[in-house]
């Protein structure tokens, strides 16, 4: 590759992550995706909050910087394009110990059809279950004796493309539910990705539209699905993807509806392809900020067998710890 031409995808890279600030964006109608200034925090636009929750131990340990890595069964959470990098069949089986003490679990499944576009189908499911508070009204306040029930799950279906050996192109359509006593709220959530090779050594970016879907509304009170854009780029910058060790590091902006303009930054280190380190960080979170993983991969009869696990460091608030920190674990592979 010339001189030239590395110039002009180091530049192309850098425009478009620029191109995701909202620092350079056009300043819209307060009530567009992208109306938002400096400094304004917009965390009352959005509900539903329990589809934000970050699936997968890989993907978590590396701070969320995944779109633009994203060549596993976790793509299916994160960037669906990266489904094509399936050789035959990816499945994997999430758990989370997340905030207040409360669990989610997850499972996610694709199939390379093998046509001669590099079709990928899938499915997700994903089932978030707070433990329940006690009931209390104003003439019980101490309780009634019920339990509220609180429960939430996503179900949804994948589809990815290679349209050439460098652009791939993919979608997740999803059916969710939540439920906050007796209010329940459903819908269908939109994510679309992409995943391009730059032809620079390694380098790919890849973008992600994440649950889009129409608004809600609960009572008098209307609320948007927790959209947000994201724009990444990875790279390995020791080694190359099948060495015996490689390292692979990744950035990725991130612009929610329902906050300000967020940065992940990850790294991801094989020790002779079976013992992985992981390591993320991210900019601007109100409580996540560092993360760390591992995970071990085993042969067994020619198929693939993973196991990862993170444990994301939260900040405290004026000293004083708010929740536990999350832990993730996964189980997946390929047959």
């Amino acid at each position: 590759m010339t001189v030239n031409r590395i110039y002009v995808v180091v530049a192309a890279v850098l425009g478009l992550v620029v191109l995701a600030s909202p620092a350079t964006a056009l300043k819209w109608d307060d009530d567009s995706f992208f109306a938002q200034d400096m400094g304004l925090k917009k965390v009352n636009v959005a509900g539903l909050q329990f589809l934000k929750i970050e699936q997968g131990a890989r993907a978590t340990a590396m701070g969320g910087a995944f779109t633009a890595v994203a060549d596993d069964i976790g793509a299916a959470s994160w960037n669906a394009a990266g489904l094509v990098h399936l050789e035959n069949v990816g499945y994997a089986a999430n758990y989370a110990k997340w905030l207040n003490d409360t669990k989610v679990y997850s499972v996610a499944g694709a199939w390379n059809t093998r046509s001669s576009r590099g079709e990928v189908i899938g499915l997700t499911v994903m089932s978030h279950k707070p433990e329940g508070p006690t009931e209390t009204t104003i003439f019980q306040p101490n309780g009634t004796g019920e339990t509220v029930t609180v429960s939430a799950i996503r179900v949804g279906g994948l589809y990815s493309v290679k349209f050439t050996d460098k652009f791939s192109f993919g979608a997740r359509v999803s059916y969710y539910q939540e439920t906050l006593y007796t209010k329940k709220t459903k819908g269908i959530a939109l994510d679309v990705g992409s995943y391009f090779y730059t032809g620079y050594k390694s380098l790919r970016v890849a973008m992600g539209f994440k649950n889009f879907g129409a608004d809600k509304k609960t009572g008098a009170h209307f609320y948007q699905t927790p959209t947000s854009y994201n724009m990444g780029a990875a790279m390995e910058v020791y080694g190359e993807k099948g060495d015996p060790s490689y390292l692979t590091c990744s950035v990725e902006s991130v612009f929610p509806i329902d906050y300000q303009q967020r940065w992940q930054f990850g790294a991801e280190f094989w020790v002779q392809n079976t013992l992985a380190l992981r390591a993320g960080y991210k900019w601007n979170y109100d409580l996540e900020q560092f993360a760390l993983g591992a995970g071990v991969k085993q042969t067994v009869g020619g198929k693939d067998i993973l196991v990862d696990v993170s444990y994301s460091i939260l900040k405290d608030m004026d000293g004083a710890a708010m929740f536990d920190s999350p832990i993730r674990v996964s189980v997946g592979g390929t047959f």
